[in-house]
């Protein structure tokens, strides 16, 4: 147990950094924004919508490239995006159906610059206004609907999204960004399985962009792993993201805290749990890793409820989290939409490899088990795609981790 008091810095929020700045580019710019996230996902989709005119290129990330797309549908010209192999194999059909049926047109691309898209845009301030009522299916992606709430905002005739199948996945990201839209004066109609939006003007205001809570959850396990107290900067109690509610999960697990003026503050806990748990997550399915990994950890077993988009994130999470977990004792067995742990068995290593598969999810997670096994994070650098200086927050939170990066 440790009661020394120590501190995180966690980098801005990605997630409503990448909402402002489509927004604010499909409204011609009005925003003054600042703190915004240094995550690559970032800055490869602020290149691309406001720095590059050639070679337009957005890594790995998910909402990058969609964003990125949304908004050259909206531009009279031709614009080739190009992408990361693993990125170009994730679900994106049902928003690239919505922009064709809007009036876009958009092709596979391959040449010697790499692999991506091709994407001719309509202006949609004088050209007729098909496909303003899109039927979504909302089981893949919340994305969809969030760039496309985005854009209608800013043209004629406004959007109107119909869901059409399933139960919605993360869902708490389209509350974000209609609490965002809202925020700065724009007005959103939510009625049940449909949402809508009218043209409006986005008024000139300064925007800082506040902390991530999505990268809190390994420092969270880490401190009840290890009885800390610790301190993260820069999270608030009436923050908009949705990752925010996770912490009564934790909380109901033996997590003390408090909001104080200068973030959230951690005091040493005793873990608890129920034999059997079940937890819905689909809600949440970034946090699953960091939650699966924290309760083998404990030598908990139990059914996790929601993982229905982690076969095609920055890797397949689930198998991801099998290959790993499998080196410490831990067996999981999943279907489509729901896995099953037992970590009764959980024994920690002298030493372990683990294999990120390139996901900045998964390195970040089991770090979470460097207080008790030395370990080394093959492609390690991969948190740079969320959190750049992760490893050197986490070894000032936790120095008594051990850890090899390469």
């Amino acid at each position: 147990m440790s009661n020394a008091h120590k501190s995180v810095t966690l980098p801005s929020s990605k997630s409503i950094s990448n909402r402002l700045l489509l927004l604010n580019k499909l409204h011609g710019g009005p925003l003054e924004l600042s703190n915004l996230s240094k995550a690559e996902d970032t800055i490869y989709l602020d290149n691309v919508l406001n720095k590059q005119q050639v070679n337009r290129y957005v890594g790995e990330g998910g909402t990058s490239l969609r964003f990125a797309m949304t908004y050259f549908s909206s531009q009279k010209r031709t614009t080739d995006i190009y992408a990361a192999p693993r990125l170009l194999q994730r679900p994106h059909q049902t928003l690239w159906n919505a922009l064709r049926a809007m009036g876009a047109d958009i092709e596979e691309l391959s040449n010697e610059k790499g692999q991506g898209y091709r994407i001719s845009g309509i202006d949609y301030q004088s050209s007729p206004t098909a496909g303003r009522t899109q039927h979504i299916d909302v089981n893949t992606s919340s994305q969809f609907i969030t760039a496309l709430l985005l854009l209608g905002s800013s043209i004629k005739e406004g959007m109107i999204l119909r869901f059409t199948k399933g139960q919605m996945v993360s869902k708490p990201y389209v509350s974000l960004t209609i609490d965002l839209m809202r925020q700065l004066g724009l007005s959103v109609n939510v009625s049940p399985n449909q949402l809508s939006v009218i043209q409006q003007d986005l008024t000139p205001q300064k925007i800082q962009v506040e902390g991530d809570w999505s990268s809190a959850y390994a420092f969270l396990g880490g401190a009840l792993l290890t009885k800390s107290a610790l301190s993260i900067n820069g999270l608030k109690r009436d923050d908009v993201q949705g990752d925010r509610k996770l912490l009564d999960v934790c909380h109901t697990m033996g997590l003390q805290y408090e909001f104080t003026a200068s973030g959230l503050r951690i005091h040493p806990s005793d873990f608890q749990s129920s034999p059997g748990l079940v937890i819905d997550m689909l809600d949440y399915p970034d946090q699953i890793i960091n939650l699966i990994v924290l309760l083998s950890a404990f030598k908990c077993q139990g059914t996790i409820i929601g993982i229905n988009t982690l076969f095609h994130k920055e890797s397949n999470r689930v198998e991801a989290l099998r290959v790993n977990l499998e080196k410490f004792g831990v067996s999981l067995t999943s279907n489509d939409s729901k896995m099953h742990f037992d970590a009764t068995r959980f024994a920690p290593l002298d030493k372990v490899t683990i294999d990120t598969f390139n996901d900045h999810r998964i390195a970040m997670a089991f770090a979470q088990l460097s207080m008790q096994s030395a370990l080394t994070f093959n492609d390690s650098q991969c948190v740079k795609k969320s959190f750049p200086d992760f490893w050197n927050q986490w070894l000032s939170a936790f120095p008594e981790s051990r850890i090899e990066l390469k």
